[in-house]
């Protein structure tokens, strides 16, 4: 496996259907590794589309068959009853507000492939499969979704790489932050999966000058420090070694600085776009905001607006995939960037999942929502440093992917007040997936004390 670093002393039986589950896990996770965002759908992406939820609810479907009993195992399996409960009332409630079914499915089809990836990864860990091999197909789809974005954007969305912004941004890029810090700070060798998954992120980020991917990448810089810190206090780690931590974090950053020099030296019109974007957004034209940030503020306004109308709205919202739109009163800096019929027809009648977790959240499900996604992001926090603690006594090579739910939670909630990963699908895959790499740090804790063979101390991969 690409993240089977070396064995684990501490051995978890395996159930007779693992080898199945663990196959049918790949197909779910692979389902939507080749998803993309299009204005305009052809017949052959929607076609594609449906192919690629079919091939996750087929392969869902089967691993439930296989391994039902282990739904309820606690403690994943408070967490999948809870989310299952609030999924059913954002479904009836959307119902009972007159939301067209099809514009709630479509909206809510992220959290619903979020839960069905806890489940499925929940199902997995409680069959035995090693955590590595848990992850493996996770970071495999983030790396191929990162990859296939680009080569998409700039060959099929009309784009070039002195014009190309989101159009080749992949939702898996904040999880491949985490990705990197726990492997630079967490994990005690250089893996050539840390190299390649900073290449693709600080590729991507910088072809499509995005200053928001800096935001989880400073999250991840500054929660996987505190939980290092946490490890040497458990006695899982060792100051010893943080100058063999710290050597991949300088091979790293040369990596990233021959790759933006390669990239500004092919494209030189890109250093500059960097520095309009950094220093200078309105520079060309007379505006007060970024007219990114105008946008955003635009929606939230709308949505409060629309809210007070009906102050009970407060509670329960109006539905997943209600219409909401911009306040038009931004509509005067906003004109200096867009078309005036392009920013009406595309500010009139807004469906989709906001720009926000927390506004969205609470427009369609109100402070029930907001209360349930707050609970999800302390819940895969709390989870991931329990089950990390549980195991800091017999470390094993894959002790370092405990942090991976809690570090990507950060790095999602970091990117939460100006955008909404749960917008794209294949993010609420990614998420939820890893929010269950708790539950197999659970069960290996649990066979801790039946390990006949314990080393003093196991080496941490």
């Amino acid at each position: 496996m690409i993240l089977d670093d070396a064995p684990d002393p501490v051995r978890v039986p395996r159930s007779n259907h693992s080898l199945w589950i663990q196959i049918l896990f790949w197909l779910f996770m692979l389902s939507f590794a080749f998803d993309h965002k299009t204005t305009e759908p052809s017949t052959i992406s929607k076609i594609a589309q449906f192919g690629f939820l079919a091939l996750a609810v087929g392969s869902t479907t089967c691993i439930i068959l296989l391994g039902f009993q282990y739904l309820l195992v606690r403690p994943g399996g408070w967490i999948l009853f809870i989310w299952g409960l609030f999924l059913t009332y954002m479904v009836a409630n959307a119902f009972l507000q007159g939301v067209p079914p099809g514009r709630s499915l479509r909206t809510g089809l992220p959290f619903f492939l979020s839960f069905a990836a806890m489940l499925n990864a929940h199902i997995a860990a409680c069959s035995g499969i090693r955590l590595a091999h848990l992850a493996t197909p996770v970071f495999v789809t983030a790396i191929i979704n990162i990859i296939w974005r680009v080569i998409y954007g700039l060959l099929f969305s009309g784009v070039t790489l002195e014009t190309v912004r989101v159009e080749i941004l992949s939702p898996a890029l904040s999880w491949s932050a985490a990705f990197i810090g726990c492997s630079i700070l967490l994990r005690t060798k250089l893996h050539w999966t840390m190299l390649l998954a900073a290449a693709c992120l600080f590729g991507a980020m910088i072809m499509s000058v995005t200053r928001s991917l800096l935001f989880p990448m400073a999250a991840s810089a500054l929660l996987t420090s505190v939980l290092y810190l946490i490890g040497l206090s458990w006695g899982a780690f060792r100051i010893t070694e943080l100058p063999r931590k710290l050597s991949p974090l300088i091979l790293a950053a040369f990596a990233t600085i021959f790759v933006v020099a390669g990239l500004l030296l092919a494209v030189p019109h890109m250093a500059l776009r960097w520095q309009e974007r950094l220093f200078s957004p309105t520079s060309d034209r007379n505006m007060a905001s970024d007219p990114s940030l105008l946008t955003r503020q635009a929606e939230a306004t709308a949505i409060f607006d629309i809210l007070d109308e009906q102050p009970l709205s407060y509670l329960n919202g109006k539905g997943v995939g209600a219409s909401f739109y911009w306040d038009d009163s931004y509509f005067p800096e906003l004109y200096i960037v867009y078309d005036p019929e392009e920013l009406e027809e595309m500010s009139s009648d807004i469906w989709y999942a906001g720009h926000s977790i927390w506004t969205y959240s609470l427009f369609s499900g109100g402070l029930i929502a907001l209360v349930a996604f707050i609970g999800l992001f302390i819940a895969a926090i709390a989870y991931s440093i329990a089950s990390a603690a549980a195991n800091a006594r017999l470390p094993g090579p894959d002790y370092w992917l405990l942090f991976l739910p809690a570090v990507a939670a950060f790095c999602i909630l970091s990117e939460s007040a100006t955008s909404n990963p749960f917008d794209e699908r294949l993010l609420g895959m990614i998420f939820g997936a890893t929010f269950s790499f708790s539950q197999a740090g659970f069960i290996r804790s649990s066979w801790i004390p039946r390990t006949t063979h314990k080393p003093e101390r196991s080496p941490i991969a």
